[in-house]
Formats: structure tokens, C-alpha cells, sequence
């Protein structure tokens, strides 16, 4: 099973919910297969991980909402029966300690390295918006030497126009950059999370 065949199962066995709330679940779980993609595992080794969709939405659903009570949302005029006191959700189970203590040390093993590389990537992202400042900002430094009387050589003039020009296609580069730093980062933070609770949601 693929990424889209996984998701789209999920997104069916999880109609029952509010759209705010089956959204919000979709989007964890495309974030762990980017996450992963990443990290070099193919679409079907992660849904052969994640399990059966039809098992995670009914774990995801169950307790939410008691049998006789209607899914009205799509509604906004209907009015749900009374159902009596509400029904506690069914808790994931929960680790060991043993457990618990290995998924930790092995998470800060790992951020140990991941978090070093990730400020890398940010830091080349930054000198990549640096450079093309410096480079748009190349007339100015010229035009400084004209004040000061210095003669400008031709050659000089055409090597700004040349670095404005990278600066223009530099400075276009820096946003897809920074949006994917940016959703790169906030995936393996979701995952850390994730991770950290056992795979449901903090």
C-alpha cells in the first residue's frame, strides 16, 4: 500500500469525525511519511509501520461518540439526543518505563546529530540571503568610490551588473529554501513528538 492509498483509506474510516478534527489527523500522519520519506523509507515500509488504517481510525474514534449519537455537524439546524454523561475516550496504551527510557535516550542520541545538522542547513540558508543582500548591495560600495573621487574602472561596472544579477536569482532562491528549512524543521519536531508519546498526538 502507497502514501495515497493509506491516506485515502484513513480519510474514510475517519468521516465520523468533525472535519477540523479529521484534518488535524491527516496531517500527522503526512507528516510522518515525509518525515520518513526522508529519512529514506519507501511509501509502503512506512505503511507496512503505521498498520491498518481501518484500525488506527477506530482506535482514533472509539469513545468519541456513543452509538445513539448522530453525527450532525453537517447539520447546523439538528440537535444531538441526550446520550447521559460523556464517554471518556479509550487511552493508548501506555509504555513501561523500560520502554519509556529507551525511546528518550534513543531520541536524544539522535538529536544529538540531527539537531547539529538541521541548524547547518539553517545556516546555509542564512549566508545563501547574506550573499544576495551583499550582492544587491553592490551599487552602493560603487557608488561610494565615485564620492571619494576614485576613478572607476569600466570593468568595474559591468562586475556590478553581473552581481546584481546574482543577487536577483540568489535572493529568488532563499524563499524556497527557507519555506522547505521551515517544513523540514517542523516535521521532525512533530515526529520528536510524536515519538516521545508513544505516536499519538501531544
Amino acid at each position: 500500500m502507497n502514501k495515497s492509498e493509506f491516506l485515502a483509506q484513513l480519510h474514510d474510516h475517519l468521516s465520523v469525525l468533525p472535519p477540523e478534527e479529521r484534518q488535524e489527523l491527516m496531517e500527522d500522519y503526512e507528516a510522518h511519511f515525509t518525515f520518513a520519506l526522508q529519512n529514506g523509507k519507501t511509501e509502503e515500509e512506512i505503511a507496512m509501520e503505521l498498520g491498518n488504517p481501518a484500525e488506527l481510525a477506530k482506535e482514533a474514534i472509539d469513545g468519541r461518540f456513543s452509538a445513539k449519537e448522530p453525527v450532525y455537524w453537517f447539520n447546523p439546524n439538528a440537535v444531538p439526543e441526550p446520550t447521559g454523561p460523556p464517554i471518556a475516550s479509550a487511552a493508548r496504551p501506555g509504555r513501561s518505563g523500560f520502554a519509556s527510557a529507551m525511546v528518550y535516550t534513543g531520541l536524544f542520541f539522535l538529536n544529538m546529530v540531527a539537531v547539529p545538522l538541521l541548524i547547518s542547513l539553517w545556516m546555509l540558508g542564512v549566508s545563501l540571503a547574506t550573499a544576495a543582500a551583499g550582492m544587491l548591495l553592490s551599487p552602493v560600495s560603487l557608488g561610494l568610490e565615485y564620492l571619494v573621487g576614485n576613478s572607476v574602472l569600466p570593468a568595474k561596472n559591468y562586475a556590478v551588473l553581473v552581481l546584481m544579477g546574482l543577487g536577483i536569482l540568489l535572493a529568488l532562491a532563499s524563499k524556497p529554501v527557507f519555506k522547505w528549512l521551515i517544513r523540514i524543521s517542523k516535521s521532525y519536531w512533530t515526529w520528536n513528538v510524536q515519538t516521545a508519546h508513544g505516536g499519538s498526538k501531544a
